[in-house]
């Protein structure tokens, strides 16, 4: 995929508590909010955004990769069932990006991947005639984990809930 807010229109723009306008967007299924301190509808923040977007998107994955690190400390049973299981794939994703233009740093809100399949039978790892079917347990309600993406690229954990 190759991102684009100028192939978009934005959905909204509001006010946040801090003063700034923000501007939503949707990319696929994610929704991309671009943070501006001049006003609604700024031409010259979008810009920007448009600009970095790029390297954000491209940093999706590290981002999950380090909330996933950040959930196993938090909620370590969860990951214990599904690391015993059969299952793979993601059960983590990005579900919004903010992007600040002026500084160029960008935060990921990352919580349950809806694609993931959380709620048909697998087996143990261990269960290899499949003999005795397991259920998975659903990530936590909720739980979530903020990663921050700096101007340089590097990418931290802000804060998690779960």
């Amino acid at each position: 995929m190759n991102p684009s807010l100028k192939e978009e229109s934005p959905l909204g723009t509001y006010a946040d508590r801090n003063g700034n306008f923000r501007s939503e967007y949707q990319i696929g299924t994610r929704l991309v909010w671009v943070v501006c301190r001049h006003h609604t509808g700024c031409q010259q923040c979008a810009d920007k955004a448009e600009a970095l977007l790029h390297d954000i998107w491209a940093a999706m994955p590290d981002a999950v990769a380090m909330a996933e690190d950040y959930s196993r400390t938090v909620i370590p049973e969860f990951w214990r069932q599904h690391d015993m299981s059969q299952r793979e794939g993601a059960r983590l994703a990005v579900w919004g990006i903010t992007i600040v233009p002026s500084t160029g740093e960008a935060t990921f809100d990352i919580s349950m991947n809806f694609d993931f399949d959380f709620d048909s039978p697998t087996f143990s790892k261990d269960d290899v005639r499949k003999e005795t079917p397991i259920l998975l347990p659903d990530l936590p309600d909720p739980h979530y984990v903020f990663v921050a993406r700096s101007s340089s690229g590097l990418l931290t954990v802000l804060s998690g809930h779960g």
